[in-house]
């Protein structure tokens, strides 16, 4: 079965340097058609539409998320257009910048950090939105699910590789409310779901659900993917083939199970903070 990894490769060019590639592209798939791009957007949008929906069944409507690395701030304009307050942190000035040309909701803001320490007090957050950003706090430079989001990942450092991940776990159940969420999505992982989890209960959350949101060789994706088959497809709806590609693989897909000759996938994970 061919892949074509390299349409997912974006070695060769900063963050700050493909943040003007336009809404998806600077942060999905850099050389992929603006169809794969609006699949991979689609899975994401099935996620925030289930963070929406853990919070209706807790009685909460609205509330305070924080987009931990928001990027240019697709999924920031989400949540914002169903009347949540959002607060977008990210490490590169240019993808704010580029976040404020594409719009940002009226309550929304969106502020430079080092990618750890988060800008707000303590329990102040209902909920904690992630997409494809803590892996690279947790596997080293060159690993191959560090290609999709970082681009210089092939070229030599001379900066030790200072893993986060547990740093960030603890800081999220700081400003996390009692009875919050997390809600992070890890795009093109090759790696087995349960390498994400222990930090995060050591940091004292409880994983609620692990699931699987897509995977890049799979028959489903490959099939809505080809635009032979969907030409005429509008944008719009193509987003919503990735959702329902989304939905398929969040009900009926293991995300322990190894069923592709290429194993990269998309995985949902939900922790909560435990009530005081």
């Amino acid at each position: 079965m061919h892949f074509d990894r390299s349409r997912f490769d974006h070695r060769g060019l900063p963050w700050s340097d493909i943040a003007d590639k336009g809404e998806l592209h600077a942060v999905l798939c850099r050389q992929g058609s603006e169809r794969i791009n609006l699949m991979m957007h689609g899975a994401t949008i099935f996620a925030a539409k289930i963070a929406l929906a853990i919070n209706r069944i807790r009685g909460r409507k609205k509330g305070v998320v924080l987009d931990f690395g928001c990027g240019v701030g697709r999924v920031v304009r989400f949540f914002g257009s169903k009347g949540w307050s959002v607060i977008g942190t990210e490490v590169t000035m240019e993808m704010l910048s580029a976040a404020h040309k594409f719009g940002l909701p009226q309550a929304a803001l969106v502020a430079l950090t080092d990618g750890v320490n988060i800008p707000v007090r303590d329990q102040s957050v209902d909920m904690i939105w992630v997409c494809g950003v803590l892996k690279y706090g947790l596997f080293k430079p060159g690993s191959a699910c560090r290609i999709i989001g970082n681009p210089v990942d092939d070229e030599p450092s001379t900066e030790p590789f200072v893993p986060v991940y547990r740093d960030i776990a603890k800081e999220m159940y700081r400003v996390l409310k009692p009875g919050g969420f997390i809600v992070d999505v890890e795009m093109w992982v090759d790696a087995p779901p349960d390498v994400f989890i222990p930090d995060f209960e050591e940091a004292g959350f409880v994983t609620k659900q692990v699931r699987i949101l897509r995977r890049y060789a799979g028959k489903l994706e490959r099939k809505c993917q080809d635009w032979r088959n969907w030409r005429r497809l509008p944008p719009k709806l193509v987003t919503t083939a990735g959702q329902l590609c989304a939905a398929f693989r969040f009900w009926f897909d293991n995300p322990r199970s190894e069923v592709c000759d290429l194993n990269f996938r998309d995985y949902l994970f939900i922790w909560s903070k435990p009530q005081a």
